[in-house]
């Protein structure tokens, strides 16, 4: 009889421990399943979090467009846009406008070392550049009429040059061309003169 209640009270302590163990271990896996699945939650947050502050970090530093009441047309691909400073004259007197196609005159010196003569030279330098507007940026259309500068699109190179030529002594003159034509000369028109010297008086 003894042995028969061991027996049960055995199989009864066994059950109990088992059902202690499997609550612990099953637990432990929930436990573990819960803080993989917040984990995860967290990274996905983190990178909403990140892709926000991107998102408005870009759109502070996104620079709004300056209003202008003297625009300026499109520069073409590969092109560069170069304002010249012109006098009323050299500006063919205001009729030079965005979208006109002009010639560039500009001036070279020369000396004849053998006779210390020295040369002047009138020369087109580039033909039919096309004008991006004229005048400044802030200028309403009264203003821009009476502009003292001319933007013309050109190559890098015809900007370095045109840069180069605005050094020399006379400037630059714009000749302004028929809105039909856009003929290329093959060889572009150069005159030269002798510079005359007068004697200074004893």
């Amino acid at each position: 009889m003894k042995t028969k209640r061991i027996w049960m009270w055995s199989f009864i302590f066994g059950i109990f421990t088992t059902l202690i163990v499997y609550v612990g271990v099953f637990s432990d896996i929930t436990k573990a399943s819960t803080s993989e699945t917040e984990k995860v939650e967290t990274k996905e947050e983190t990178k909403e979090e990140t892709k926000e502050t991107a998102t408005e970090a870009e759109k502070e530093e996104t620079i709004k467009p300056r209003e202008k009441n003297n625009p300026m047309l499109e520069i073409g691909e590969g092109n560069r846009a170069i304002s010249l400073k012109v006098a009323l004259e050299e500006g063919v007197s205001g009729y030079v406008e965005p979208g006109s196609y002009v010639d560039v005159i500009a001036f070279g010196s020369s000396k004849d070392d053998a006779t210390k003569k020295e040369y002047r030279s009138a020369f087109i330098m580039f033909q039919n550049k096309k004008v991006l507007t004229s005048g400044k940026a802030p200028d309403i259309e009264e203003e821009a009429m009476h502009y003292e500068t001319i933007t013309l699109e050109v190559t890098p190179q015809e900007a370095v040059k045109l840069a180069l030529a605005t050094e020399d002594q006379g400037g630059l003159y714009f000749t302004l061309r028929n809105a039909e034509d856009h003929e290329v000369l093959p060889e572009p028109i150069q005159e030269t003169r002798e510079v005359i010297k007068e004697d200074k008086a004893e």
